[in-house]
């Protein structure tokens, strides 16, 4: 899966919402919690309509098919995605405190919604709508992670490489991560394994983890560390 433009565009307005914008954001709110019970095969439009409240015609003059209700929900977790990692992506150097906050953000995330996240972004063939929001999702993973190694590999902090080559590594390892924590939750200490992922990722960002963190100081963790 590689960093490609997506072409649907997000659920997002300038003006106030209508009721009619509130409506259609009940259903996406309720679809997502439906879809954290059951596969998207098993869910009918009439269960999506009653958790929200409405009639199937309602429905469907908002979303025409629950593959396009779905494609929604799957759209709205991508800022959600990126306010994650917000905080590390604004920063300099290694900064493994921040990384390990959006890291731990974004698996407490997965432990909930992990069934569709899984769907959406593992399945082979989610459709058409959700392909292109699942695209658009990576490329833009993959954007922000490179810009900031850019940033860093210009102050002469980073490994050899092209950055987004090393954003496009270290977007899948925590998209891998998460969806495998999912499916088998009690094979992993999750302290254990925040901590190893946050390592892996920066030393193959910039080859190392906080010198003081290496000599088994936690205090390492600091931004003060990082450069």
């Amino acid at each position: 899966m590689g960093c490609r433009v997506g072409a649907v565009p997000a659920i997002k307005s300038r003006r106030a919402p209508t009721k009619g914008d509130q409506r259609e954001q009940a259903l996406v709110d309720a679809a997502r919690a439906v879809f954290r019970d059951k596969p998207i095969s098993q869910v009918t439009i009439d269960e999506l309509a009653g958790a929200a409240g409405i009639t199937r015609s309602g429905f469907y003059f908002y979303f025409e098919s629950k593959q396009a209700l779905f494609a929604a929900v799957v759209d709205q977790g991508i800022a959600e995605a990126d306010l994650e990692v917000a905080e590390w992506l604004d920063s300099d150097g290694l900064d493994r405190a921040g990384l390990r906050r959006g890291l731990a953000a974004g698996l407490a995330r997965w432990k909930v919604d992990g069934r569709w996240l899984r769907e959406a972004f593992l399945a082979p063939d989610p459709g058409d709508d959700v392909l292109q929001i699942r695209d658009r999702l990576v490329r833009r993973g993959c954007t922000l992670f490179s810009k900031r190694i850019e940033r860093d590999a210009r102050a002469g902090l980073t490994v050899g490489g092209p950055p987004d080559l090393l954003a496009k590594m270290a977007v899948h390892l925590r998209g891998a991560m998460f969806a495998e924590v999912y499916a088998d939750p009690g094979a992993f200490d999750e302290d254990e394994l925040l901590d190893t992922l946050t390592d892996a990722i920066l030393r193959l960002i910039y080859g190392r983890v906080p010198a003081a963190l290496e000599e088994g100081d936690e205090g390492g963790q600091d931004q003060g560390e990082n450069r």
